[in-house]
C-alpha cells in the first residue's frame, strides 16, 4: 500500500532544536519585520520560556505560520498537511487516549500502512516521539499542521477546554453529588476551574461567538456557542457532566452573583481579556429543575461598523443604494428581524455622510458604536426620553440628516414624517418581512397614504446568510427538481451547474460555514409605486410594480450567492423563509 504522505524521517534523529533556530535565523533573521538584534532575543526568550521559537515568531507577527512551516518542513523533510483537506479518521481518534493528546498537543490523524499518522504544530524533540511510540506501542510518522487546525480538531473530537478538564480530576476536585451547596468545598478550591471557564470563553471569543449558553440537564450538561447567527453545540470532554454546578458557581463568581442563590435568576457582567482585546461579558443566570442554565452575552469594546463598500451590494443595488442615501430629504428606512445587519448598513450609511458640510443627529437604544464628527443620544425611557421626545429636540439642532434607531409607535412615525418633509434626511428600523411591507406598516401605524408616498424614499431590507468555508467547501450538483421549481437556480450558458455544500473542517470548526454575506432587497419610491402607495395599495399590488421596476427580492439575491458558490441553497431558504 503506497502511503498518502511524502517521505520523511520519523525519527527526531536528523533534526535538533540548534539546527532549527539556526535555518530559522538563516532564513528570516534581517528581515524587514526581524532585525538580528530581535531574533536574538526571541531565540532567548525561547530557550527560557520553553516555548518553540517557530511559535514567538508567528505570535510576534514577524512571520507567518505557512512561511515557519515550510522551513520546518525542508529541515526535517516531513510533509505540510492541510486538515481540512486530509480530513481524520474517527477510528483511530478513539483510539488515542485524551491525556496524551492533552499533554502533547498532538492530534491523530490516521494509521497509513501500520503506521500512526500524528500532526503536530512545531518540531519534536526525539525523545518525545519514543516515548510516544512506547505509550502507544505502534510506530508513529509526524506531519506539520498549523496550531488552529491542531488546535481546533482537538476541541472538536476531544472536547474544548480537555487540558484543564483533566486538571479537574487529578486536582482532587468532587463530583457533583458530594458538592457543597455553596460552591464552597476544599475539593472545589484545588479545582481548576478558572482555568477550564477562561478556555471556554477564550474559545467562544476566537470563534468570534456573541453568546454562550450553558444549559444543565438530568445526566448531561451542554454548552453552545452562537456563531453567525447559529446555535452549534460545542464539543466537551467525557464526564464533564459531573462537573456542571461547579462550572455554574464559577461563573457566577466571575460576575459577582451570590453564589448560595439557587432559586432566583440572577444577572451579573464581569471583563474577559484576550490577545490585549477587552471584552464585556453580559451574564443571565436562570433556574431550571436541573441546575442553573447561564447566558454569556459577549460584547467587544473596540466592534469596528463596515463601509457601504465593504457590506456586498451587487453592483446594479450598490448604485440604487448611493442614489437613496445621497437624497437630499426623505425617509429611508432599513427593515428585517433583530440580527440581520439593519444597524451595521445603518452606520455605514451614516459614515459616508459625515462630513464637515452635515449636522447628523442620532438617537438610539442603544448607541452601538461611537462615531467621531456625529452627535449620539441614547433614549431613556425610565425618565420620559423616548423616541420621539428625543427626535423633537433633535429637530431644533439644525440637523441635515438623522438617524432614529427605530420607529416603534405612531407618534414617532408622525414626527419622522414631518421632519423628512420640512428638508431632513430620516433614516431609520422597522421590523417587516420585506421592503414592500414599509410602507403599509407605516399606514397601519396612522400615518395618511399620501404623506407615506410623499416622504418615504426608499426601503432597504436585509438578511445575513452564512457563507461556506472557502477550505472545505465541496461540489454538489443540483438535482433537476430543484431547478425545476427555482429557475433562478439554472446555470446559464457556459457555466457547469455545480453548487457547493457544506462538509467540516478546523477552519470553520467543523460547521462548514465562516462568516456571513448580507443579501438585500432595495425598493426606491417613485413614480409608479409613489402613486399606489398613495391610493392605499394593498402589498401584493405593490410587490407587482416593484418587480416591474426591477427590484431583486432577498431570495433572488440569496439564489445568486448560491450560484457563486458562496452559500448553499438550503441556506438561502432559511433565511428567506418569510420573504417573497
Amino acid at each position: 500500500m503506497t502511503s498518502e504522505y511524502p517521505s520523511g524521517s520519523t525519527t527526531g534523529t536528523y533534526w535538533t532544536r540548534p539546527l532549527v533556530a539556526q535555518r530559522l535565523r538563516d532564513e528570516f533573521s534581517g528581515s524587514e519585520n526581524l532585525s538580528a538584534e530581535l531574533f536574538k532575543e526571541l531565540t532567548e526568550k525561547a530557550a527560557l520560556s520553553g516555548v518553540p521559537l517557530e511559535h514567538l515568531l508567528v505570535d510576534r507577527g514577524h512571520v507567518d505560520e505557512s512561511s515557519v512551516l515550510k522551513v520546518l518542513s525542508d529541515i526535517t523533510g516531513l510533509p505540510v498537511v492541510n486538515l481540512a483537506e486530509a480530513g481524520i479518521a474517527l477510528e483511530v481518534v478513539e483510539q488515542i487516549p485524551p491525556r496524551i493528546v492533552a499533554h502533547t498537543s498532538v492530534m491523530p490523524i490516521r494509521i497509513d500502512s501500520g503506521v500512526l499518522i500524528l500532526g503536530t504544530d512545531k518540531v519534536r524533540e526525539v525523545t518525545e516521539e519514543d516515548r510516544l511510540r512506547l505509550l502507544l506501542n505502534r510506530p508513529v510518522k509526524w506531519v506539520l499542521c498549523t496550531r488552529g487546525d491542531i488546535r481546533e480538531s482537538i476541541n472538536h473530537y476531544y472536547g474544548i477546554g480537555l487540558k484543564s478538564f483533566l486538571g479537574l480530576i487529578g486536582s482532587g476536585q468532587r463530583a457533583e453529588g458530594n458538592a457543597d451547596e455553596t460552591g464552597g468545598e476544599e475539593g472545589e478550591q484545588r479545582a481548576n476551574i478558572p482555568g477550564y471557564l477562561e478556555e471556554i470563553i477564550g474559545e467562544a471569543v476566537r470563534g468570534e461567538a456573541t453568546d454562550i449558553h450553558v444549559e444543565p440537564y438530568e445526566d448531561d450538561l451542554r454548552i453552545r456557542f452562537r456563531i453567525d447567527g447559529s446555535l452549534c453545540t460545542v464539543s466537551l470532554p467525557e464526564g464533564i457532566e459531573a462537573y456542571g454546578r461547579s462550572i455554574v458557581s464559577g461563573l457566577k463568581v466571575l460576575g459577582q452573583m451570590n453564589v448560595a442563590e439557587h432559586r432566583l435568576p440572577q444577572d451579573g457582567r464581569f471583563t474577559f481579556e484576550e490577545n490585549g482585546q477587552s471584552y464585556d461579558i453580559r451574564m443571565s443566570v436562570l433556574p431550571t429543575p436541573h441546575g442553573e442554565a447561564v447566558n454569556l452575552r459577549i460584547l467587544n469594546r473596540v466592534a469596528t461598523h463596515l463601509t457601504i463598500e465593504e457590506l456586498g451590494l451587487r453592483f446594479d443595488q450598490r448604485a440604487v443604494f448611493d442614489r437613496l442615501v445621497l437624497r437630499p430629504h426623505g425617509i429611508i428606512l432599513f427593515t428585517g428581524p433583530t440580527g440581520s445587519g439593519k444597524t451595521t448598513s445603518l452606520y455605514a450609511a451614516l459614515e459616508s455622510l459625515n462630513q464637515d458640510d452635515r449636522k447628523v443627529i442620532t438617537i438610539e437604544d442603544p448607541v452601538e458604536y461611537q462615531i467621531h464628527g456625529i452627535t449620539q443620544l441614547q433614549v431613556r425611557p425610565d425618565i420620559g426620553f423616548s423616541f420621539a421626545a428625543g427626535l423633537r429636540s433633535i429637530l431644533r439642532h439644525d440637523p441635515d440628516v438623522v438617524l432614529v434607531g427605530e420607529i416603534r409607535d405612531p407618534e414617532t412615525a408622525s414626527i419622522a414624517t414631518s421632519a423628512a418633509l420640512t428638508g431632513h434626511l430620516v433614516f431609520s428600523t422597522l421590523h417587516t418581512n420585506d421592503a414592500v411591507s414599509a410602507i403599509t406598516r407605516l399606514i397601519d401605524m396612522g400615518i395618511e397614504p399620501y404623506l407615506v408616498s410623499s416622504s418615504v424614499q426608499g426601503v432597504i431590507a436585509q438578511r445575513l446568510v452564512r457563507r461556506l468555508c472557502s477550505r472545505c467547501r465541496e461540489p454538489h450538483p443540483v438535482d433537476e427538481g430543484v431547478l425545476e421549481m427555482v429557475p433562478e437556480l439554472r446555470p446559464a450558458e457556459g457555466e457547469s451547474g455545480i453548487m457547493y455544500r457544506e462538509r467540516g473542517c478546523p477552519h470553520c470548526r467543523f460547521t462548514g460555514f465562516r462568516g456571513r454575506q448580507a443579501i438585500f432587497e432595495i425598493l426606491s419610491i417613485d413614480g409608479e409605486l409613489a402613486s399606489l402607495a398613495a391610493s392605499r395599495a394593498p402589498t401584493h399590488i405593490l410587490t407587482e410594480a416593484a418587480l416591474r421596476q426591477g427590484m431583486r427580492t432577498l431570495r433572488t439575491s440569496g439564489w445568486e450567492l448560491a450560484r457563486e458558490g458562496l452559500t448553499t441553497i438550503e441556506e438561502v431558504m432559511r433565511v428567506t423563509r418569510d420573504a417573497s
